[in-house]
């Protein structure tokens, strides 16, 4: 039987495994160091932006280092568009000053062409600059997104037992397309509209320096309102981007557990559930639109007073004969021009904010180191025998000196080719022993060697290539059958798959169906039967051919009959390999070379088949726990044996 203290996630992700990353409402969660809560993140740090800006500035600015060239061009077109942008109010003063005053009829045409020909021109310059920065903004995501799933597959077990799969998935979807609006627009509009207002500045200056200073003192009042905005949205975008994975969280764990929550009625909580998280989100979302809608109205007012202070200054000097009446109106347009800049500078600023926090979240993730990698100079496992020695091995989840110790000084060897039986009570520590085989997790204490060769001293990859896990919760992916079971060798041959599906008794209940191995499985392996799923799922390890093969009760999900079949087929399967079953059903035990009986995390018996007797009957002859477990486990099926002649005889 399967543990209930076996840690979450700790089944699919190994290659031919198979167990439920997922877990469904009510699910226990680890709430040791570093737990998150509905208002943590990772490691227990509450997401959004809470760090200095200028160094997660720095990080995403450098991932548009390899596109320094696009990006240069683009720079180059935002300054010919910048260029173009502050022509027509020159062309403007020019055609009063020098045509329309002067009644130059003729050269009005050329102006007004000239303005036309502008647009034309900045409209295709334009198109190619928002395509490329948007191209290359969606490559930059394009990378990002992939290396924090690649980041995420080599993060250890201990991570995902902490970590919310909702989180996850709120981080590497929708945090990661918040950036494609940073690289793809916010960074190259501020950078055009930087330059625009710079580039008013000279001309303003070079026209009337009286103008230019006036232009000049009110970039400190467009800089102030960007300040203020900014310093009030960063923490209403935090809360927005906290509470979009709070729900993101919630709803994927109500759909992963969607038969749990049908088989308990409990639809209108987990609607109620959610609504209250969509709630929070939407209270988080209208505090950002206030904050946005209050600002928004600034630079209206901003404007209003410099044309203003503008028809003061300039038309005083128009009068005066100091300046043209075309300056006037040039000067006029660049006054409304500004209105323009300052809104997309302050949109593209809060796209900025939402930017930063998205990317420290994503950060967050990729900054995560994993508690199991190769030691510095690991080398590859080497074709093994299947020796498997256990010294003194100890292990706690938590890792800390208060934390429980899940094992305590467990001490086995199995020889190659060995079966070894683990029983117990739940939680004794059976699944956690076979998952520090595979470095899911390591011991705290003690060491593990395969054919003398110190695990933690081989690469990660090579060690788990050589072990096959299946798993009494099993996981399928949306694929046909004959996928899921090629899916730890993708190389296998079509009569290497048929061969791994006859020995779980699969093939020829596969062979009648009208597309055959063909057939998808649908979403978990809904469309199969729990012991269908389960010998998939077997199959899928015994055709990696591993050398050390662990089996979680394989075969309780089937019917006794299939059971038979199946003992009988594994027999074969398992000669040179070394094998470790967690299982209670005593035809599996009695096979066994070796029995260990845990308890609380302890060997508390063994026994090793000799020529004389099994390790079966020597534990029975001793008469501890292991002799008590099998009574009562013989009277329970004795039970289940008589209850159909009992219901027969009551509705007589």
């Amino acid at each position: 039987m399967k543990e209930p203290s076996q840690p979450r996630g700790s089944g699919g992700m190994r290659q031919q495994a198979g167990g439920n990353a997922l877990q469904g409402p009510g699910a226990r969660r680890p709430q040791g160091k570093g737990a998150p809560g509905d208002k943590g993140g990772l490691g227990g740090k509450g997401p959004g932006l809470s760090g200095p800006v200028r160094p997660i500035l720095r990080r995403l600015l450098r991932y548009m280092r390899p596109h320094t060239a696009i990006l240069t061009g683009v720079v180059l077109a935002a300054l010919a568009t910048s260029a173009i942008e502050l022509s027509p109010p020159w062309i403007i003063r020019l055609s009063v000053d020098r045509f329309i005053l002067e009644r130059q009829t003729a050269r009005i045409w050329w102006a007004a062409g000239g303005l036309l020909l502008l647009s034309l021109v900045q409209g295709g310059i334009d198109f190619l600059r928002l395509y490329v920065t948007a191209y290359t903004g969606q490559r930059i995501v394009f990378g990002i997104r992939n290396e924090v799933f690649e980041h995420l597959s080599r993060l250890s077990f201990s991570f995902y037992d902490r970590a919310r799969t909702g989180d996850l998935m709120s981080r590497v979807t929708a945090d990661i397309d918040v950036l494609s609006n940073f690289f793809g627009r916010a960074a190259v509009i501020m950078l055009t509209n930087i330059l625009i207002l710079l580039g008013m500045l000279g001309v303003l200056i070079a026209w009337d320096w009286r103008l230019g200073l006036l232009f000049l003192a009110l970039l400190p009042l467009i800089a102030l309102g960007m300040w203020a905005y900014a310093r009030q949205v960063q923490p209403a975008w935090r809360r927005v981007r906290r509470q979009l994975a709070a729900l993101t969280d919630a709803l994927q764990e109500s759909l992963a557990g969607i038969l749990v929550v049908k088989l308990f009625g409990r639809e209108r909580f987990e609607v109620k559930r959610t609504s209250q998280r969509s709630e929070r989100l939407l209270q988080a979302n209208l505090q950002s639109a206030r904050i946005s809608s209050l600002w928004m109205p600034y630079p209206n007012v901003l404007m209003g007073v410099a044309t203003g202070l503008v028809l003061w200054v300039a038309g005083r000097g128009v009068i005066g004969g100091v300046l043209s009446l075309g300056a006037l109106i040039g000067f006029t347009t660049y006054v409304q021009m500004l209105l323009r800049p300052i809104r997309q500078t302050g949109m593209m600023l809060n796209v900025v904010v939402q930017s930063l926090a998205a990317a420290e979240r994503v950060f967050e993730v990729l900054d995560t180191q994993p508690e199991v990698q190769d030691a510095p100079g690991a080398y590859p496992l080497p074709s093994i025998e299947g020796r498997v020695r256990f010294e003194g091995v100890s292990f706690a989840y938590g890792g800390g000196p208060g934390d429980a110790e899940a094992l305590r000084d467990v001490d086995l060897e199995a020889a190659p080719g060995e079966m070894i039986a683990l029983v117990g009570p739940s939680g004794a520590g059976k699944t956690t022993l076979v998952h520090l085989l595979p470095r899911f997790y390591d011991a705290q204490k003690g060491q593990i060697t395969i054919d003398g060769h110190d695990i933690t001293q081989v690469t990660v990859q090579s060690l788990r290539e050589a072990i096959g896990i299946a798993l009494q919760t099993v996981f399928l992916f949306d694929a046909s059958i004959g996928e899921n079971i090629a899916y730890g060798n993708p190389r296998a041959t079509q009569r290497e798959i048929e061969w791994a599906a006859g020995v779980v008794q699969m093939h020829g209940f596969i062979q009648s169906l009208p597309m055959g191995y063909g057939t998808p499985v649908g979403e978990r392996g809904v469309r199969l039967s729990g012991g269908q799923k389960q010998r998939i799922a077997l199959a899928r390890v015994l055709l990696t051919d591993p050398r050390i093969l662990i089996m979680d009760e394989p075969t309780s999900s089937v019917d006794a009959e299939t059971e038979r079949l199946m003992q009988q087929a594994l027999q074969d399967v398992r000669v040179g390999r070394t094998t470790f079953v967690i299982a209670h059903r005593l035809w599996t035990v009695q096979q066994a070379d070796q029995i260990l009986f845990l308890r609380d995390g302890q060997v508390v018996e063994r026994a090793c088949s000799t020529a004389e007797r099994s390790a079966h009957e020597a534990l029975l002859a001793a008469g501890g726990d292991y002799q008590h477990m099998v009574t009562l486990q013989f009277q329970a099926e004795t039970l289940t044996a008589r209850e159909p002649a009992w219901l027969e005889g009551g509705t007589q």
